[in-house]
């Protein structure tokens, strides 16, 4: 019996105040302790004590009677109500009429929230009992297993008198003498196997009395070596005893401890077993764990071969035309007997091309240093190459011959295989349906300015002449269902659309600049009027986190590489389908039903960036994430994908985010899927931060109603507001990995670097003149910063803003001339005083003689 029964028993009596309560003899030494030194907590009788018969059995903690005292079970009839209060398991077994189950790290968190509920109040004594259960059974709510309803329970225990000083002393402390010697006969028959390429530690011993609780022992084992599962079998006696620990999915405890009687949940579970000894448990375990134990995957299970090599002879052009050809982005570099030598890739090819080494043999460019597998290596070390070293991709290889290479891809379809098998059949017959068709003609000429109709509409036209379709595409189209305003107009042509561009350039008097690479152009008309355009065209990812690479595809395949459904509509604007929507793919129905979904099921993994921008969307039209899309989402965060992805481009969807109408919205639903602390590890964003954050927005509303004409990152506030107080260190880190271009990097240190000597000044001043020398040099975004700090801060900056800054005197250096003072940087200093003495009320603004009277004044203290 650990602290965990011992706290749900005690809540268990609070809700049947006449049961009695029988303890099993078997206790951890933490309970008897807690018990001979609380005698008033609980009133109980040993197992060896009761007699009568039993109506109505509660038994806590465990969904297996097999596990309850002997006393109890000859006791137990046909007749008995058996009701059980478990977090182990859901299924109703055997004899037991009513379960009690919740998904928590403790039985007794499930028994808190139930007295809360009735409204039954334990004493500060049986708080405290009950809360040292959850602390025991969560790990200090550090285990894996800890879940929100033991937080729940723990901070109702708290509040009606539980003392947490009373927890601290029964909960593991520095192990005693006798524990130390059980730990070396543990740690001595300790023995690390494999089974199905699963590492465990199996432990024996054999005592012949009672020993206390070996549990934490075994965990004690496990964290010494590291290990993902330990086994421990002790022998007590007549009775042996089965104790596992696990941190890996891989092994779930549970399933062995019941093929001897006992159970527990994933991560923690044990048996009681009589009449075997030691070694007839240990014998039949390793039967067990070779049946139970998922068998782990090697490299060579999920590694793509034959592969694509380059010979190192090869020149850097002729290099990435392979990589191309073959629709990858990477490849090993290898000699003529097949040994590699080095690996490439698109990117280092095109940096190599960019600086004129087209003719260069790929050897002289070629990455050297790099990580390899052998064939069975576990894909734990695969995923720490991709992951931790961030290494594109990693060749198996047998002595030095290339055999196979593996993506992450590969890693995440292994992990989550059907998951995602079974998401992208839903993806696939979505895609497998046939276009919806709407007119949308009278809505283009309702929305649009007539310029701009009349613009689009000649567009249309001198495509028929061309015989090229145009369509409309993207978030104008969406925006228009949604009744959104929005006049950023994307056209895509099916066809040549840079030649299509310098077409309409000619005919419509507009400036045109192409993007080959891209197929892309934009014009820009006279009147300021933007329009890009685009050739239909597919992006292949050939890795996760890159770059697209750009192909030639009818309009259905173009709109397929968007990010979301709601992204996928088209308009045609040819003269004689106008204003025909087409939607390929539901987004008429998502937009009804207020949700986002991505396209495929590797629309994450092609584009962690979608994440942010799926859950900006979410934010902006208050859209709920699909179900399948919501899945693949955490999954994506979960296999840290973001490390992929090019920090310039997290810092772009960043900013998007930013400069969103509320951008702390978007930031909470970061923190719920765990995507916040993934690109900034340890950031502090607790509510003093998120406080800060509306406080921001708030000021910057006002701002841009007050000074529409300011040019303004207001990006840049908001990060300066999501770093304030953090670790110099910390932040220096953030800014580099977010690649943040160098004007911005430049301002948002600058913000940081002042914003803490500034609000000690600020803090200090009492005249508007002091206000205005400290702030008169600073930036929007300072300003901004700092007056969402504190109400006393923001009436003094919002008054500089708005007026203060403003302020001129009605007299200037033609008036100082005329006086006899020679020009100079006296000049500056004499209207300065002149400027501070309005801002201090000591003259009128509107007072010429006042002002002139002052300057004489100052002239005779200058002349004296």
């Amino acid at each position: 019996m650990d602290l965990d029964a011992l706290g749900a028993v005690i809540g268990v009596k609070k809700i049947y105040p006449e049961g009695e309560v029988v303890l099993p003899e078997t206790k951890g030494e933490d309970v008897i302790k807690l018990l001979e030194e609380n005698p008033e907590i609980l009133e109980f009788t040993e197992e060896r004590d009761f007699e009568g018969e039993i109506g109505k059995l509660i038994v806590v903690d465990t969904d297996n009677l097999e596990r309850i005292p002997e006393a109890l079970k000859r006791r137990i009839s046909d007749k008995t109500q058996v009701i059980i209060f478990d977090h182990h398991s859901e299924e109703l077994l055997g004899k037991v009429s009513q379960l009690h189950y919740k998904e928590a790290g403790a039985t007794t968190s499930i028994i808190a929230l139930i007295l809360k509920g009735k409204g039954i109040i334990p004493n500060p004594y049986e708080a405290s009992a009950m809360l040292s259960g959850i602390y025991s059974d969560t790990g200090s709510f550090r285990y894996p297993s800890t879940k929100p309803i033991d937080f729940l329970a723990a901070a109702f225990l708290l509040s009606v008198g539980a003392d947490v000083e009373f927890v601290k002393k029964y909960l593991p402390k520095e192990l005693t003498e006798k524990e130390i010697d059980l730990l070396k006969v543990l740690k001595d028959n300790l023995k690390v196997v494999e089974v199905h390429g699963n590492q465990l530690g199996i432990t024996y011993g054999r005592f012949d009395s009672y020993v206390g609780d070996i549990a934490p022992l075994i965990s004690r084992i496990m964290d010494i070596y590291s290990l993902p599962a330990v086994f421990g079998v002790v022998e007590v006696q007549s009775t042996t005893f089965l104790i596992g620990r696990s941190r890996t999915k891989k092994v779930d405890v549970s399933l062995v401890a019941e093929r001897f009687g006992g159970g527990g949940h994933r991560e923690a579970a044990s048996a009681s077993i009589k009449g075997k000894t030691a070694f007839e448990v240990l014998e039949e375990l390793k039967e067990v764990l070779e049946e139970v134990i998922v068998p782990l995957k090697r490299a060579q299970d999920i590694m793509t071969f034959p592969v694509i090599s380059i010979k190192k002879g090869a020149t850097v052009e002729e290099a990435r035309k392979i990589l191309m050809k073959n629709s990858i982005n990477a490849a090993p570099v290898v000699n003529e007997r097949g040994e590699i030598e080095g690996i490439v890739t698109r990117a280092l090819l095109d940096k190599a091309l960019y600086m004129g080494l087209e003719k260069s043999p790929v050897e002289e460019v070629m990455e050297r240093e790099f990580f390899t597998v052998n064939p069975q290596e576990p894909i734990s070390r695969v995923e720490e190459i991709i992951v931790k070293r961030q290494q594109s991709f990693v060749p198996v290889v047998e002595g030095r011959e290339v055999i196979g290479v593996i993506t992450r891809t590969d890693i995440l379809m292994n992990l989550y295989r059907e998951e995602l098998e079974e998401t992208q059949k839903y993806y696939e017959r979505k895609r497998s349906g046939q276009p919806h068709y709407r007119n949308v003609k009278g809505k283009l000429k309702e929305t649009l300015p007539e310029e701009l109709f009349n613009l689009i509409r000649k567009i249309g036209q001198i495509a028929d002449r061309l015989g090229i379709n145009a369509y409309i595409v993207g978030g104008f189209v969406r925006d228009l269902i949604i009744r959104r305003k929005n006049f950023d107009i994307d056209i895509v042509v099916e066809g040549d659309a840079t030649k299509f561009a310098k077409v309409l350039g000619r005919e419509l008097s507009a400036k045109v600049h192409t993007f080959d690479r891209f197929k892309t152009a934009t014009l820009v008309f006279k009147d300021g009027t933007r329009i890009d355009m685009a050739s239909a065209r597919t992006e292949v990812y050939r890795s996760p986190g890159a770059l697209p690479e750009v192909e030639s595809a009818p309009l259905k395949k173009d709109l397929f590489r968007r990010d979301f459904t709601i992204n996928t509509l088209a308009v045609k604007i040819n003269e004689k389908e106008f204003g025909k929507l087409i939607d390929f793919f539901g987004a008429l129905k998502d937009i009804k039903d207020r949700k986002i979904r991505v396209l495929h099921a590797l629309s994450f993994v092609e584009d962690p960036t979608r994440i942010l921008r799926a859950l900006r969307f979410s934010t902006r039209y208050r859209f709920d994430l699909g179900k399948h899309t919501e899945k693949l989402l955490k999954i994506a965060v979960e296999r840290k994908l973001f490390k992929t992805v090019e920090g310039q481009r997290i810092y772009h969807e960043l900013k998007q985010i930013l400069n969103e109408e509320n951008p702390l919205r978007v930031f909470l639903k970061m923190e719920k899927y765990g995507v916040l602390k993934e690109l900034f590890p340890n950031l502090r964003w607790d509510r003093s931060k998120k406080d800060l954050f509306e406080r921001v927005r708030k000021i910057i509303t006002w701002h841009k109603l007050n000074f529409p004409e300011k040019e303004t990152l207001y990006h840049i506030a908001y990060l300066g507001a999501l770093f304030f107080k953090e670790p110099h260190e910390r932040v220096e880190k953030y800014i580099e990995e977010l690649a943040v271009p160098e004007k911005e990097r430049k301002l948002l240190k600058s913000v940081l670097k002042e914003i803490h000597p500034t609000l000690q000044k600020l803090r200090k001043a009492n005249l508007p003149s002091q206000v205005y020398q400290i702030l008169e040099k600073k930036p929007e975004e300072l300003l901004i910063l700092l007056g969402a700090t504190s109400d006393e801060v923001k009436e003094k900056v919002l008054n500089f803003m708005k007026e203060s800054r403003f302020v001129k005197p009605l007299i200037g250096g033609e008036d100082l001339k005329e006086l006899g003072l020679k020009p100079g940087p006296v000049y500056k200093k004499i209207l300065n005083r002149v400027k501070y003495a309005i801002l201090d009320k000591e003259v009128e603004k509107e007072d010429r003689e006042g002002q002139l009277a002052m300057v004489k004044e100052l002239l005779n203290e200058i002349k004296g």
